[in-house]
């Protein structure tokens, strides 16, 4: 449940025109890895990992394949779409019910959906200077309640040469 929406920060945009949305693109495409930690209410703090490869497909939507490593939990894949239009993000992923929709504000993107299994999520994903990495926040709510919170670190990973 909790991590699907990690990555979800991968598919950031569409091909907006401007410098921001470029360099959103730019960090998304490619290979990804993410590391932190999952606080929940009731169970406590657990790490998480994953991994993902973004492309763009031919409608030029954003799309993530990833892969998600939980202690505790089975590893899942999800795959995740999105599309920008100006500041504005819609999209899709396989474990959200109905869209994802968000916006982009200078080097941050703000993401809202809701899980198939109920919780509403809120996540904020900040490019940091240099574009090499991003900080991932997503708070998780159920009946108008805090139950989880997610901090990740996310990285570019460099193809071989």
């Amino acid at each position: 449940m909790l991590f699907v929406s990690a990555y979800l920060a991968s598919l950031l945009t569409a091909s907006s025109g401007s410098d921001t949305g470029s360099a959103l693109e730019e960090f998304f495409i490619g290979a990804t890895e993410g590391t932190g930690t999952v606080q929940m209410i009731a169970s406590g703090r657990h790490a998480v990992r994953y991994r993902c490869q973004g492309r763009k497909d031919a409608s030029g939507a954003l799309v993530l394949d990833q892969t998600v490593h939980e202690d505790g939990k089975p590893v899942r894949r999800s795959l995740w779409r999105l599309v920008q239009a100006g500041n504005r993000v819609t999209g899709t992923v396989t474990n959200v019910q109905g869209e994802v929709a968000g916006e982009i504000t200078g080097n941050v993107l703000h993401l809202r959906y809701r899980m198939k299994d109920g919780p509403s999520v809120k996540q904020w994903i900040t490019l940091q200077p240099g574009g090499r990495t991003a900080k991932n926040r997503i708070t998780y709510h159920r009946f108008g309640l805090k139950i989880a919170t997610v901090e990740t670190n996310i990285r570019k990973i460099e193809a071989a040469p």
